[in-house]
């Protein structure tokens, strides 16, 4: 009987440590998720202002600081050799980046930039004009954004006009043509600048999953008021590599474009 009893009692204990185990065996550990770092995308969406007013080519009269006033009937400008920075300095700069921006065509205001390493962007620039290497290529050979056949060209050896604007100045009487061909790539009427708008602590996260948007605004007023001052009733207008033209190249330079959002898609 006590033989019965003991065996009995041994396999409760058995049981009972089997039962403690189980209950304390290590949960498995949720599989971690690795980062994408397949390439993504990054768009630029440009919207030109005049102030806080949207550019409008209908003939509408803006204002500047000083009072003089004028419309717009043409914007275009050259968005070229774009580089994103990451957030641990190293920079990537996207090849054959050429775009024209013409504000008669929305359809050029949405630039993108295909196949962008995975990573975080904290910074952006752009040169606004079209290298020297490039401006100075057979004519014949060029295509797409660049081609001569896109009315900003001037001559082989001038090369690319970087931006135009052109409408009338109407606080005279009477108006008269207000014209800005921007070009020029030999010193000392260098017009190639780079802009930096900054993020403003915004960041960009880009990979196979993310394609963000860059929004950039540029405002026409900036033309004519910025690190130079012109006034317009004075103004011969440029449309040729020249001091004025440079004027109006840095005044861009400066302050044109801001970047007023970011947007993760």
């Amino acid at each position: 009987m006590k033989t019965r009893q003991l065996t009995a009692l041994c396999s409760l204990l058995l049981a009972g440590s089997a039962a403690v185990f189980v209950g304390c065996k290590k949960e498995t550990d949720s599989p971690v998720t690795p980062p994408v770092t397949t390439p993504g995308e990054v768009d630029l969406q440009f919207s030109n202002v005049v102030g806080t007013k949207p550019l409008a080519l209908d003939g509408t009269a803006y204002a500047t600081p000083a009072g003089e006033t004028f419309t717009v009937t043409t914007l275009e400008y050259y968005v070229t050799n774009i580089k994103l920075t990451k957030s641990d300095g190293t920079v990537y700069a996207a090849p054959n980046s050429y775009f024209l921006v013409d504000q008669s065509k929305p359809a050029t205001q949405r630039l993108a930039l295909t196949n962008v390493p995975a990573g975080t962007y904290t910074g952006v620039s752009f040169v606004l004009g079209v290298d020297a290497a490039t401006t100075q290529a057979d004519p014949l050979q060029l295509t797409g954004a660049l081609n001569p056949a896109n009315n900003m060209y001037w001559s082989w050896n001038t090369g690319h006009i970087f931006m135009k604007m052109e409408g009338q100045v109407t606080s005279v009487t009477p108006a008269y043509p207000l014209t800005c061909h921007i070009g020029g790539y030999t010193a000392p009427y260098d017009a190639i600048v780079t802009v930096t708008p900054p993020l403003n602590g915004s960041t960009l996260t880009v990979n196979g999953a993310h394609a963000p948007t860059l929004f950039v605004q540029a405002d026409m007023l900036k033309l004519f008021d910025g690190i130079n001052h012109i006034t317009l009733s004075q103004y011969s207008n440029a449309m040729r590599p020249g001091a004025e033209a440079l004027q109006v190249a840095q005044n861009y330079q400066a302050g044109m474009f801001t970047v007023t959002k970011t947007q993760a898609n």
